[in-house]
Order: C-alpha cells, then sequence, then structure tokens
C-alpha cells in the first residue's frame, strides 16, 4: 500500500515537472526568438536608414531654358535647388530683363544669352544671385512637350486671355502645347517679371501636382530621351549619381516644390534686382550642412 501511494504521487509530480518544463522552454524560445527577431530588425533599420536616405551632399541647382523662338518671345529661364535630403525643391525664375554690370558694362540676360550662349547666360545668373550653378538645361518645343507628358500637365488658373486657354482665376488643366502658350505670353501687365514669376509658379505646381513615385519612375525610364531631346551638360554619370536622392525625395516627399519671387525694380525696359534671395532662403536651401550631417 504504501509504494503504491509513492507511486502514485510521483506520477502527477513528474507529468507535472514535465509540462512546468515545456512551458518554460517554450517561454524561453519565445523570448530568444522575439530578441533575435528585434536584434534583426535593428540591423536592418540600421541599413535602411544608412541607404534609404539621401544626404546634403546631394543637393545641387541647375538652371531651366524653354528657348522657343517661333514663339516670338524671350527665352524663359528658372532656377531650381534640388535639396534630396529635406525632401524639397525651391524653382526661382528670372525676368530676361534683368540688368546688371559685366566688365564695366551694361547688360541684360536675354542680349547675354541670344548673343553669348549658356554659359555666359549661367554666369550672369551667378553674379546676380549669389549662387552657384551647377548643371543647365535648354528645352526646345518637343523637349518640353515630352516632359510634360511625363509629369502629366498642370492646372493653373489663367488670368489674361490667351487664344485657346480659358481666363479665369479657377484652376484649368493645361497639356504641354497650352503651358507653352501660357509661359511664352510675352504681353503681362507685369512685363517679364510677372512672366518670370508665373513660370516658377506653374513649374512648381506641375511637380506638387504630379504623382511621385510615377515621376520618379518616369524620369528613370525617359532619362537618355530627355538628355538627347535637350542642349544640356548633365551626364550619365550625373544621373547614376543622383539618381536614388531624387527617387527618395520623389517618393517620400509631399508637396516638395516650393517657388520663389525675387525682389527688384521695374521700368519698361529694365529689371534692377534690390535682392535675388531672402537671408532666409539662403540658410534653408544654399548653406552647407554636409559637415554637420558627418558629426
Amino acid at each position: 500500500m504504501a509504494n503504491r501511494k509513492k507511486g502514485s504521487i510521483a506520477i502527477p509530480f513528474l507529468l507535472t515537472f514535465l509540462i512546468a518544463l515545456l512551458l518554460i522552454g517554450g517561454f524561453v524560445v519565445y523570448i530568444y526568438k522575439s530578441l533575435d527577431m528585434n536584434k534583426e530588425k535593428e540591423i536592418d533599420d540600421m541599413y535602411a536608414t544608412d541607404y534609404n536616405s539621401a544626404t546634403y551632399e546631394d543637393s545641387h541647382t541647375i538652371l531651366f531654358v524653354l528657348d522657343i523662338p517661333e514663339e516670338q518671345c524671350s527665352s524663359t529661364f528658372v532656377v531650381m535647388r534640388s535639396v534630396p535630403k529635406e525632401k524639397k525643391l525651391l524653382l526661382t525664375g528670372i525676368p530676361t530683363n534683368t540688368i546688371t554690370l559685366i566688365d564695366g558694362k551694361q547688360e541684360n540676360l536675354k542680349n547675354v544669352y541670344d548673343n553669348m550662349g549658356i554659359a555666359s547666360a549661367e554666369k550672369f545668373i551667378e553674379q546676380i544671385s549669389g549662387i552657384e550653378i551647377d548643371r543647365y538645361m535648354i528645352f526646345n518645343e518637343d523637349a518640353f512637350l515630352k516632359l510634360s507628358d511625363i509629369m502629366g500637365g498642370v492646372s493653373y488658373g489663367v488670368t489674361v486671355d490667351i487664344p485657346g486657354l480659358q481666363e479665369t482665376n479657377k484652376e484649368q488643366y493645361l497639356n504641354g502645347k497650352q503651358t507653352i502658350k501660357f509661359l511664352t505670353y510675352p504681353m503681362f501687365s507685369g512685363g517679364e517679371f510677372e512672366r518670370a514669376s508665373i513660370a516658377g509658379s506653374v513649374m512648381s505646381a506641375m511637380i506638387n501636382q504630379s504623382d511621385g513615385p510615377n515621376l520618379a519612375k518616369g524620369f528613370e525610364r525617359n532619362f537618355n530621351t530627355i538628355v538627347n531631346m535637350t542642349n544640356t551638360n548633365i551626364t550619365a554619370g550625373d544621373y547614376k549619381k543622383l539618381a536614388y536622392p531624387i527617387d527618395f525625395m520623389l517618393t517620400y516627399g509631399t508637396a516638395i516644390s516650393h517657388f520663389s519671387t525675387i525682389k527688384g525694380t521695374a521700368d519698361k525696359n529694365y529689371y534692377v534686382i534690390d535682392e535675388f534671395y531672402s537671408d532666409e532662403i539662403i540658410n534653408e536651401y544654399f548653406t552647407d550642412k554636409s559637415k554637420s550631417e558627418k558629426k
């Protein structure tokens, strides 16, 4: 009787002990796996942070020129500052009748570009703006139409009487040809200053109204086509270097584009700049932050 009693007690005890081991073991395995998964996630996050972001060294400045002599209008100049790290762009239109002194002689942007070419126009803009331009792209009609197709056109309010466009404050969709008509309209009441301001605003709206990820893919697919259609000093190597930062900015940014107008004095024939960029804009878009980024 006594031996049977001991056995009856031992068996339940053994079963309880085994069940406890299984429970504790399962819990330990769960904790281990959780810790391991967290560790893997930390490693993944670390690499994601290193790879899936741009740096301040990716910032760049491009001069865009819309040059369509058939429209019987001066070329259109827009400077774009891109800061992929902060997912933002700044577009600034420049009046073609802007004047400054070059080698002691008064010159305006239109004459410099028409008579001396894009390199001299670049230097002119660098002198009046105090910034450095990295690259340029000159668009003819076909190239701009291709760009508009990639970006999907733009919706914008047109408040002047232009054939083929509605004169209204309300936004209307503009395809590539209509956008060209708008940007090359020579009779704005505010003259070249107003036309330049509208150019920066329209191009900014085109970017913000496009679908960022699709736009990034569109640029990737059509880069060679755009380069071949434009007069540019952007190379395949430049694009390879900036392809990821641009993709990052367009994919993860929201309403990334802004436009600015320059301050100055206009008369019938000339525009004299008082201030191209404010100190706030210089600090926000053009200050070299790459050193602080590496700390």
